[in-house]
């Protein structure tokens, strides 16, 4: 009985950890976002700090890479605000990260002027 018992136990644990082993695998997926300016910023400011920028030289187009995949039970995307930080400079995502609780920022050209834009969750 004792023998019985153990061997149920080792099984169940062996079925547990076969289950957290086969957890569905992730995609990558791609996002054209146009201009290379501030690639790799406006990227990581859309998809999140995982996000790889790529700039195509001879086009001069920015793609991003990201993880994608079937929707997953944490809790709804909530709204994303807008803010700003004035002038663009090169410490522009990381102004933001300190202004903004969970914000990115990158650089915008409007008009003849580059500000520096926030992206955060509201």
């Amino acid at each position: 009985m004792k023998n019985t018992f153990s061997l149920v136990v080792v099984i169940i644990f062996f079925v547990m950890l076969s289950s957290v082993a086969n957890k569905v695998k992730a995609n990558s997926c791609q996002d054209p976002l146009g201009s290379c300016l501030q690639c790799d910023e406006r990227c990581k400011a859309k998809h999140g700090p995982t996000g790889q920028a790529s700039c195509d030289n001879r086009n001069q187009l920015c793609t991003c890479y990201y993880t994608c995949g079937p929707p997953s039970p944490t809790p709804p995307h909530h709204k994303q605000c807008y803010g700003g930080t004035g002038l663009c400079s090169s410490a522009c995502n990381q102004n933001c990260a300190q202004k903004y609780l969970g914000g990115s920022g990158f650089c915008e050209s409007i008009g003849n002027s580059r500000l520096c834009k926030c992206q955060y969750p509201c």
